[in-house]
């Protein structure tokens, strides 16, 4: 197989509905700063992978009002989604040799002009744009990216390669869009219609997309920054105007884009207004129930089995209506639901219980929407509607709250127990057969008797690369009991300042200051009869980190996007390794930061921990040493990388440590000390030995480095290069009122987005 089929084939497997390539001789006209080769200089080529919102959840969500978007709520699952795609093909191109640069689904850009940049709202590569540039998709009036199979019901995201691929061809411009003009109608802002430029053009090689040239500002006034669509906009909409509302008016929530609501192509396009106010997607494919073979559906609940989900339950609309619960309000004429299901360990004496259930709690149910998203697709895709809804999501600020229905079918379910689990529903006008859950503890696979810890441990560390992990290493609770007593005089009662903001995300900071002090965690602080500690890592790719804040782009975009993506796949993939103990008859809890030792990063994305998190138990754990500015060193991937870890009760195989002190550090003229921009790394050194191995390291002051990369107050650890105005530096210790005052200080719009790249890490040679 070639490389581009190999990449077209990985990107199906990942879930990918369309995939594309373009080179980067179609670029060439666009801005520097927001191009793929001002980006990734050398690069050849883009990837574009696509999937698509299901029909259902497109015709019914929003349709009594734009801000009451129901089962529209897929969209956040879906930015989520093609972040891992992105991500993992990333990957994929490193493992065939290749440099890859992903870029994010949506939240990172500049919403001012930034230097010479003269563009609003700018990511570091339009996910619009670059469909059109790999072949698929014609830009419509509205100015989203239309298919020939689904219209503006998709979304995108691109991988930018210096990989030479063979591009696919252009659509010819002005072959989708019939200028229906639907989106204009119903555009509640009239984004369409008032404050209209002209047209814009996108050139991409000899081609040229022409497009309506609306005010973005008008545009985002309830997609973005939820304002109420029902008041009165005026006649011009500014960055000041949005301000002044969201002080005057507050916010009501988040839209359903008209504009891609009412967007079908023509070929496409029917109605039934019985169903939808909106055109319905004819579908190629007309099935045959009473032909079909019972292979069909067997494969719909075995592919959610194969992708780790726990329990599938099926319920005809029948036998939930003789219960009381009516799925027609769900999707008119839905026969069937079927519910995926994860349940978890309450795990007691877990001292930081709150904490790890959270993480294990939003990786669970990002896991079952994301398998729900598949299930939905794989079932419309014979031709029968299917919707699902989700409650939360990473790329969404707030929870939107579980389903009237969805919350009865999981009440009825779990009624006479006492589980903790994770649930969603999927809803479709398939019959399949009934499912019923059964709870009982699969007692063939938890009595498998494995000869040795060698061979247990070979089982895990073959699922953790199954399930996505680059690295993985066992340290035994001894070690990390040892290592946390050596490290607890230096950090057991460590002060450092917590600021949340109490404002509402588009207002002025208003900012709260703790004062919090450290506390060393050991592995019996989660679980009191741990035996093991698993540590799992996740890749930095290496372009990313060659290229961050560098000229032309002066694109921090991609590092910000690392910083989440590995957080919470990272995750995603512990907490199946928990579940697969859990299966093998063992308990294990999840967590981001072990010891308790880490801190937080600046992120679009929310609070994410920061990759100093985990990194004792990871040099327990044989994965890599210390470097003197405290990061980890592996052989793999150098400092680019971030660990999670997994204490468990199963007695593993511990991996050998790494006596290897790193190279580098002796002749780099201290790098990682000169670059921070709050000189937050000290010359103080501390050391620590474990089993005869002595590690060492250059302290940090806390809330200096805080200041810089968890806060996004120094221009330099990032924030400038999206266009924040912010930039101080603290003068003398960093106090709670220095750190208020200077949190007030941010731009109201754009602290809602911040971001960091950590110049410590960029300057490192092991990076």
């Amino acid at each position: 197989m070639n490389l581009k089929e190999s990449i077209k084939n990985f990107a199906y497997e990942l879930g990918a509905d369309l995939v594309g390539f373009g080179d980067i001789g179609r670029c060439k006209h666009a801005p520097t700063m927001m191009s793929p080769q001002g980006v990734f200089p050398g690069s050849k080529t883009v990837i574009v992978m696509g999937i698509h919102h299901p029909d259902a959840c497109v015709e019914l969500g929003g349709e009594n009002h734009p801000q009451e978007i129901g089962p529209y709520s897929v969209q956040y699952l879906m930015n989520s989604r093609l972040d891992e795609l992105s991500y993992k093909m990333a990957s994929f191109m490193e493992k065939q040799g290749y440099g890859a640069i992903p870029i994010c689904s949506s939240n990172i850009w500049r919403y001012n002009q930034y230097k010479d940049l003269n563009a609003i709202f700018a990511p570091d590569v339009s996910n619009i744009y670059m469909p059109v540039v790999a072949g698929l998709a014609d830009m419509g009036y509205s100015g989203l990216a239309l298919t020939p199979e689904y219209g503006a019901r998709n979304r995108f995201v691109t991988i930018i390669t210096d990989a030479e691929v063979e591009p696919d061809p252009l659509i010819e411009p002005g072959t989708i869009c019939d200028k229906c003009m639907l989106c204009r109608k119903h555009c509640p802002s009239q984004a369409l219609s008032k404050e209209i430029s002209g047209d814009k053009v996108l050139k991409i090689a000899d081609k040229e997309y022409r497009f309506a040239d609306k005010n973005l500002w008008r545009c985002a006034w309830g997609e973005h920054f939820d304002l109420d669509l029902d008041l009165e906009l005026p006649e011009k909409v500014t960055e000041e105007v949005i301000v002044n509302y969201v002080e005057k008016y507050g916010v009501r929530g988040g839209e359903m884009g008209q504009c891609l609501k009412f967007c079908t192509p023509k070929k496409i396009r029917t109605f039934d207004k019985t169903y939808s106010k909106t055109p319905m997607r004819k579908y190629c494919i007309s099935w045959d129930e009473d032909l079909e073979s019972r292979a069909v559906n067997d494969k719909f609940i075995s592919d959610c089995y194969a992708k780790d989900i726990e329990h599938v339950v099926v319920q005809s609309a029948e036998s939930l209506k003789a219960k009381g619960i009516d799925i027609d309000t769900m999707l008119p004429g839905a026969l069937t639901a079927i519910s995926l299901i994860r349940t978890r360990s309450k795990d007691e004496n877990n001292k930081r219980k709150e904490y790890t259930s959270a993480s294990f709690c939003r990786a669970a149910d990002y896991h079952i929407d994301s398998v729900c998203y598949d299930l939905t697709r794989d079932i419309e895709a014979y031709g029968f509607r299917s919707l699902m809804t989700i409650a939360s999501s990473g790329s969404h600020c707030t929870a939107m709250g579980t389903v009237t229905v969805n919350r009865q079918i999981a009440k009825e379910l779990f009624k006479d127990t006492d589980c903790e689990y994770s649930i969603n529903t999927v809803f479709t006008r398939k019959t399949l057969p009934e499912r019923t859950l059964n709870l009982a503890v699969d007692k063939d696979l938890v009595a498998q008797k494995f000869n040795s810890a060698v061979n247990l441990t070979g089982v895990i560390k073959d699922y953790a690369k199954e399930v996505g992990a680059d690295l993985c290493g066992v340290a035994s609770v001894e070690r990390i009991g040892a290592v946390a007593k050596q490290l607890k005089p230096h950090f057991d009662g460590e002060k450092y300042l917590n600021a949340t903001d109490k404002s509402h995300y588009f207002k002025l900071y208003d900012p709260v200051v703790t004062e919090e002090h450290r506390k060393v965690f050991t592995a019996e602080d989660y679980l009191p009869e741990a035996k093991s500690v698993i540590v799992i890592g996740l890749r930095y790719h290496q372009k990313v980190l060659e290229f961050a804040t560098k000229p032309p782009a002066e694109a921090v975009g991609p590092y910000a996007f690392q910083t989440y993506v590995t957080a919470w796949q990272g995750d995603v993939m512990a907490s199946k390794i928990v579940q697969k103990l859990k299966h093998m008859g063992h308990k294990a809890v999840m967590s981001n930061d072990l010891m308790g030792l880490g801190s937080a990063i600046a992120s679009p994305r929310g609070f994410i921990e920061d990759i100093f998190s985990n990194r004792f138990a990871a040099t327990a754990a044989g994965l890599g040493s210390l470097a003197e500015s405290g990061r980890v060193v592996t052989d793999e991937f150098g400092t680019r990388q971030r660990f999670i870890a997994i204490v468990t009760d199963a007695e593993l195989k511990i991996d050998d440590l790494v006596k290897q002190a790193p190279e580098l550090c002796k002749n780099c003229d201290e790098l990682c000390i000169k670059s921070c921009p709050t000189a937050a790394m000290t010359a103080k050194k501390i050391t620590f030995e474990c089993e005869g191995v002595s590690f060492s390291f250059n302290k940090r002051d806390i809330n200096r480095c805080d200041w810089s990369k968890r806060y996004a107050i120094a221009g330099e650890s990032g924030f400038k290069y999206l266009g924040s105005p912010l930039d101080e530096i603290p003068d003398g210790e960093v106090t709670a009122e220095a750190l208020a005052t200077a949190l007030k200080k941010h731009d109201p719009i754009k602290k809602y987005r911040p971001v960091a790249c950590e110049p410590c890490m960029i300057a490192c040679p092991y990076s």
